[in-house]
């Protein structure tokens, strides 16, 4: 039977193994770990705490493990909080607001005395399971200053500690944050236990075969060591960044290929291996390469080994055509316009105009129509701004083409707007990296782009615009339009 009684907070220990986050090293990670993922419901419980001090409505619960060893498994961000309050773990760790530190500084010594120890409900270590019980049925409240919802992510850890359910989304996610290279430290810390977990878990079943796999589960075991890895990654990059979600998934459009993932043909298939180590297609019942797929077919199974054919009908596997090599283009090249522009690709609503933009553009000569053909590129620009707000509009910090007043914004505040959403205000280190070169063409006032030089295009007779001067802008502003139509 559990016992209730006074604990100071020094004896108490964070849980390591919380199921909102990775298994952390030490309390120190497990705090910075815990406001990461949800900053809000940490600093509003901590000035609940500040305001009232702790009140016993709802104990902590903890398990002896012996040895002075008390692991917090319902209340961590209680004790967090009182910890750093108390100065028990160093606050300079953590990017605390200023004002949290005014107040704790300010706290009177009566409030620290009687927050000194705490009621706690403290279970023996074999009673662990009941104890899982209790916390997997405590999380149900939605206030900020109360009990935090676990994410889909922290439900999936705990199916599959305790229920040993498969959850091979889960375990992809968790080897992508450990083996991927385009997120940065705190998108790992933050998707580690705040992740769109079922967007992903919808994503597997249409990614398996694109990457080799035979299933999702074989996907999540032999991840890293995979085809596509990089091509994967951005998927996953992608989903935690809200770009990827369930209408992209679940439309007509393969989604996939604006990731740079194929569709499955036999010489991308990862199935056994001929003797000259060529490919040969595996046995994925749905692929129409398999003869299983399609009974009135008369084609049998056929392998084809080094040249030679066995069968009794046409073999289904033939020599993959050689690809084509992609000839190299300096970036003050107009032809790097034109290869950026074919393969630019539009996804989503609003965009039925930037279609015909793009036509027109891929038209135009650009070295004899170099104005009508900025012209078009700064309309691109805005409408591609324009369409990426509405897309993103009920994101949160979604950015907007608007001031508050209902008039248009500047194309120059509405693309720093965007930026900011896309680099997560700068600490995405890898978008912020792509994006540079768009990001200093915006600080421009008198850029190719600007009003101002559009406006000069049109009344100034001695303002003109040169051929040779659009591919290096063109190459400098296309990750950037880029980004806001995918």
């Amino acid at each position: 039977m559990p016992i209730t009684q006074q604990v100071n907070v020094r004896d108490l220990t964070i849980d390591l193994q919380n199921y909102r986050t990775v298994p952390q090293k030490n309390e120190t990670d497990a705090i910075q770990a815990m406001i990461t993922i949800s900053p809000d419901y940490f600093w509003a419980l901590m000035g609940s705490l500040i305001d009232d001090g702790y009140l016993p409505t709802e104990n902590i619960i903890v398990i002896d493990y012996g040895n002075n060893k008390k692991v917090v498994k319902e209340g961590n961000r209680r004790i967090a909080s009182l910890k750093i309050i108390h100065g028990y773990v160093n606050a300079s760790l953590f990017d605390m607001p200023d004002a949290f530190k005014q107040r704790i500084s300010s706290l009177p010594q009566s409030w620290r005395q009687e927050n000194l120890s705490i009621p706690c409900t403290i279970y023996d270590q074999k009673d662990s399971n009941l104890v899982d019980k209790i916390v997997t049925l405590t999380h149900g409240k939605g206030q900020k200053a109360g009990r935090d919802d676990w994410e889909t992510v922290a439900r999936a850890r705990h199916n599959q500690k305790n229920n040993s359910s498969p959850e091979y989304g889960l375990v992809l996610l968790e080897k992508y944050l450990v083996s991927g290279t385009n997120h940065s430290t705190e998108q790992k810390l933050r998707w580690s236990g705040k992740y769109s977990l079922s967007v992903l878990d919808e994503a597997l079943p249409k990614i398996f075969t694109r990457v080799g796999c035979n299933s999702t589960s074989d996907l999540a075991s032999k991840y890293p060591n995979i085809n596509f890895k990089k091509e994967l990654d951005s998927v996953l990059l992608a989903i935690g960044l809200g770009e990827l979600n369930f209408p992209a998934i679940r439309g007509s459009v393969d989604f996939l290929l604006r990731y740079g993932i194929p569709p499955v043909t036999p010489a991308n298939t990862n199935g056994g291996l001929t003797s000259t180590g060529a490919n040969i297609p595996t046995s994925n019942p749905s692929h129409p390469s398999n003869p299983q797929a399609n009974p009135a077919s008369p084609t049998t199974a056929v392998t084809s080994v080094a040249g030679t054919t066995t069968g009794s009908a046409s073999p289904v596997v033939s020599a993959a055509k050689p690809t084509k090599k992609v000839t190299a283009t300096s970036t003050h090249d107009i032809k790097t316009v034109r290869r950026h522009l074919r393969g630019l690709k539009l996804y989503g609503n609003h965009r039925s105009k930037l279609v015909d933009i793009k036509k027109e553009m891929l038209e135009l000569k650009i070295d004899a129509t170099p104005i009508a053909f900025v012209f078009l590129l700064r309309s691109m620009v805005e409408l591609s701004a324009k369409a990426f707000c509405e897309d993103k509009k009920l994101e949160p910090n979604a950015p907007t083409c608007k001031k508050k007043d209902g008039s248009d914004k500047t194309l120059g505040d509405t693309l720093r707007d965007i930026v900011d959403f896309l680099t997560q205000k700068k600490q995405d280190k890898q978008m912020l990296k792509l994006l540079h070169g768009p990001i200093t063409e915006l600080n421009r006032p008198d850029g190719i782009l600007s009003v101002t030089s559009m406006n000069q295009l049109v009344h100034n007779p001695a303002f003109i615009i040169k051929s040779t001067d659009i591919p290096a802008l063109f190459s400098s502003i296309f990750p950037l339009i880029e980004k806001m139509n995918k």
